[in-house]
């Protein structure tokens, strides 16, 4: 497989869900011999940005990555709130950290309100705490990655060390599965994103989701 291929639309790509039905294929061929979620993310948001594009005749979306929450991420990270940092993306630069407490704003709010869900805003400067990283973005979605505790090696680590965060920085969620970050995907058009691209989103994340190791 020629990975850049993997981000091409075919002419039979007429509706949104043949375009999710090819990007899932796509992202499960492309991310099957690979098991390291900072490839995994950075090839996902590359396919996403391109395929969304490509299909897309009137709007633009201008930004597709992930913000993952920082015990994931090496290094020691001196925080007093759970924090998303920003993770593998393709567009313009973006706001490196943004704090996972609801109500301060659209990834924030999807990676701290339970139990977790994909958060879909129409027009982002109506939303209570939105963080405008680019003003031209004017709606946009967001999907939680749940990832079973059992699998999350780092959130284990960060919980025995605390760091002084309390229980809910070993990661939100029940017994089975927990908020490890989100899916970010923007769009320069208000009402960018209807349910057809929820559970399209939804899916693809279920697939990144299951490739990874964390």
């Amino acid at each position: 497989m020629v990975h850049a291929d993997a981000a091409i639309l075919p002419d039979y790509i007429k509706t949104k869900a043949d375009l999710y039905e090819h990007v899932c294929l796509q992202l499960t061929g492309l991310l099957a011999d690979q098991r390291s979620w900072v490839s995994n993310l950075s090839n996902a948001s590359s396919i996403l940005y391109h395929s969304l594009n490509a299909f897309s005749k009137e709007d633009h979306y201008n930004w597709a990555g992930f913000y993952l929450l920082s015990p994931l991420l090496p290094g020691r990270v001196e925080v007093k709130t759970p924090t998303l940092l920003l993770g593998p993306f393709h567009g313009l630069p973006a706001c490196q950290s943004i704090a996972s407490v609801p109500g301060k704003g659209v990834c924030a709010d999807a990676s701290a309100l339970l139990p977790p869900r994909t958060v879909k805003v129409d027009r982002t400067d109506d939303y209570p705490g939105h963080i405008a990283c680019d003003s031209a973005s004017q709606s946009e979605c967001v999907v939680p990655l749940v990832v079973p505790r059992s699998r999350v090696v780092s959130f284990a680590e960060a919980s025995s060390s605390s760091q002084g965060l309390g229980t809910e920085w070993a990661g939100r969620g029940d017994d089975e599965g927990i908020i490890v970050g989100v899916l970010d995907i923007d769009c320069e058009a208000e009402e960018g994103f209807d349910q057809e691209d929820v559970k399209g989103l939804e899916r693809v994340v279920k697939i990144i989701v299951d490739a990874c190791d964390w």
